[in-house]
């Protein structure tokens, strides 16, 4: 005899908070929490099947072959050392302006998201460079703690990013024109964190001393982090001691290696938007392109130290590459499960009766969801909060006619803002770990203006959606 459909919902609902909060693994809390319910709704034969086929069917996908493509791209540009040459040129460029470290510190994070696709890696591999700095120059510990994990949340929204990789395979939403729409909101970005740099540093919000003349800092390496995610419970993130001492000393002055790893950059970053954009290739192609590029670039750059440090390096690419595929792989299966639970509940279509029964238009919606994914976003992780809410806000806002590439960047743009939020705000635990004298808690405090300035920039986003439209529609719709 099977259960009401409610009564099994509410039991499954509850089996996956309490392994959640039993810090299991997300992926085998969505497919075990969405396979008993099956069980109990519909019998054992059904639950096999489903995750027999489902997780099959979830992964098993062309448009997904880009997610391994752009973590491999990101683990590489990595080790080729790519994030001091940008930190190098930031600096060179905005250095002089007011807050000029701190804005040089938002450029790097900015550049090396273009090459990484992820928020965490961004935080680690930029912050060991710019934190001692900034130090050493007069700001505020907690405060280059902001700036570092402020920065970091680009990596979610400048391609290539996975979320928005993920949110196209959910939604049917056209994966090159999400990762083309995500130019101009990422320029509107910077350029407000910016501004909200040079405001917080006249304010004097930023430093506790005047500007003093450079301290070295040890040049020792601590810290690694997993490339291309935000699970906590999957994601190994080596810190170092805590203690400052494991910063690497920023680069003095600019140099040849400088540009060219900064042009390094600008050519990745190029083959990803710019082959789509001009229908050279596709999203996908575009993905294989360049990492095969920051493969190069790795063995261009490292040859002197030898074959052995090369081929070591691309090793370690290669495992930590299939160790963060193989992460996100699990969790697009355990949703399917779950997904497919749901549907078997009818809850995806009483939803959409009961919201269509509310009169509300489709921008009431839009924020009532993007409130949803804030909130949601102060206690679980990005992909968590894409696999469980999108399928159920999605068919909502898709019969209402809401176009899918200006709503999955208005979804990136909440997810940015989770990650920095307490209680349980990623990048911003990332950086406190990386010195001594940061804190959590201090962070959040100095990281309150910048989450306002997020804020404004959704606002703006909404009231303008051809700033996320715009070069789509201008792309080649034969690639798109």
């Amino acid at each position: 005899m099977m259960l009401d459909a409610s009564l099994v919902t509410i039991i499954a609902l509850c089996v996956l908070l309490a392994m959640i909060f039993m810090a299991q693994p997300i992926w085998l809390a969505l497919a075990a929490s969405g396979a008993i319910g099956l069980l109990l709704l519909d019998g054992f034969n059904v639950a096999n099947i489903a995750i027999g086929s489902n997780t099959f069917d979830a992964v098993a996908s062309y448009s997904l072959l880009i997610i391994p493509m752009f973590v491999l791209m990101g683990v590489l540009s990595g080790k080729a050392g790519l994030a001091e040459d940008l930190f190098a040129v930031s600096e060179k460029i905005v250095g002089k302006l007011p807050g000029g470290l701190g804005i040089a510190t938002i450029l790097a994070s900015a550049g090396f998201s273009a090459v990484t696709g992820s928020s965490s890696a961004t935080v680690a591999t930029v912050g060991r460079i710019a934190i001692g700095e900034m130090e050493s120059r007069g700001y505020k510990i907690n405060s280059a703690g902001a700036l570092v994990a402020m920065g970091g949340t680009l990596g979610v929204l400048i391609p290539p990013s996975i979320i928005i990789v993920i949110f196209g395979s959910m939604t049917g939403t056209s994966i090159g024109a999400l990762l083309i729409a995500c130019v101009v909101p990422a320029i509107v970005t910077v350029i407000a964190y910016s501004l909200a740099t040079i405001v917080q540093f006249k304010r004097g919000k930023l430093t506790e001393k005047k500007i003093t003349e450079k301290k070295n800092v040890s040049t020792k390496t601590l810290v690694t982090a997993a490339v291309g995610g935000s699970t906590p419970s999957s994601q190994a993130l080596n810190i170092g001691t805590g203690t400052g001492e494991g910063l690497d000393q920023a680069p003095k002055g600019l140099s040849r290696k400088n540009i060219t790893g900064a042009l390094f950059v600008l050519l990745i970053f190029a083959i990803v938007i710019g082959g789509v954009y001009g229908g050279l290739f596709t999203a996908t192609e575009s993905g294989a392109i360049a990492a095969v590029v920051a493969l190069l670039v790795l063995i261009i750059r490292l040859r002197k130290f030898g074959v052995r440090r090369v081929t070591t390096d691309i090793r370690d690419s290669l495992v930590d590459t299939g160790a963060m595929t193989s992460m996100i792989f699990a969790l697009l299966a355990g949703g399917a499960v779950f997904g497919f639970f749901l549907v078997r509940t009818g809850l995806p279509n009483e939803l959409v009766r009961s919201v269509t029964s509310w009169d509300l238009n489709s921008t009431w919606i839009i924020i009532i969801s993007l409130v949803l994914l804030l909130i949601l976003g102060c206690f679980l992780d990005s992909y968590t909060i894409m696999i469980i809410v999108v399928p159920l806000i999605w068919p909502i806002l898709d019969d209402m006619g809401v176009n899918g590439i200006w709503y999955g960047l208005l979804v990136v743009k909440a997810i940015e803002i989770g990650l920095v939020t307490p209680p349980f705000g990623l990048n911003v635990f990332v950086a406190a770990g990386m010195h001594k004298k940061m804190t959590p808690e201090g962070i959040f405090k100095e990281i309150f203006p910048f989450v306002l300035v997020e804020f404004a920039v959704i606002a703006l986003l909404m009231i303008f959606p051809e700033l996320i439209t715009w070069l789509p529609d201008l792309a080649s719709s034969d690639t798109l």
